[in-house]
């Protein structure tokens, strides 16, 4: 939940699929739709910002949500998303996750292009993480193991990976190397949505 980190920034509202996942009697329960990202979700509320963190590759039809992005946004307004890069890397977490697809800088050019907006920014993350998914789906090949939930590693071995991904977000990341298991993205609103 990013509502505690957003708040400082202005009025947060989100939406959430998953009405498991949402406490009803959580602080931020009413701030929060419970459905899907179209036409279900209604509002008269302009944003200045749209944040999707993974969450493009779980909606089917990813140009209509953008658009729906788009409408949503006052002129100025911006949208930062990430979702998993190269189909390359696709493995069985795909598969559990119900992803439609993973994106290239490309394919997300077409799509943001399409629903209106243009692309400010974007450039892969996680770069060491690419061999390592190209090992598990080599690995995968040879296992008959059914897709399940992602586990986290014990305390010691996530905090050196979480370190491992902060040196390499410092080090590597501005050289922009064109690989990562991982596409972030920021895009502004294009005048063809009549803003």
């Amino acid at each position: 939940m990013f509502f505690p980190d957003l708040i400082q920034f202005g009025e947060v509202s989100g939406i959430e699929a998953d009405d498991r996942i949402v406490d009803p009697n959580g602080t931020f329960s009413d701030q929060i739709h419970v459905g899907l990202f179209d036409d279900s979700f209604q509002t008269d509320q302009q944003f200045d910002w749209i944040v999707m963190l993974d969450v493009l590759e779980h909606i089917p039809d990813a140009i209509t949500a953008l658009k729906k992005a788009a409408q949503l946004l006052k002129p100025t307004g911006r949208m930062l998303l990430t979702v998993p890069a190269f189909n390359l890397l696709w493995t069985k977490h795909d598969d559990y996750n119900h992803h439609m697809t993973r994106y290239t800088k490309s394919l997300m050019t077409k799509q943001a292009t399409e629903a209106g907006f243009q692309i400010d920014n974007q450039h892969y993350l996680f770069h060491w993480t690419f061999p390592a998914k190209l090992l598990v789906r080599l690995k995968e090949r040879f296992s008959k193991q059914e897709p399940g939930p992602a586990t986290l590693p014990a305390t010691v071995p996530n905090k050196m990976l979480k370190m491992l991904c902060r040196f390499e977000q410092a080090i590597f990341t501005p050289l922009r190397p064109p690989f990562g298991s991982s596409l972030v993205v920021s895009l502004s609103k294009h005048s063809i949505t009549g803003s």
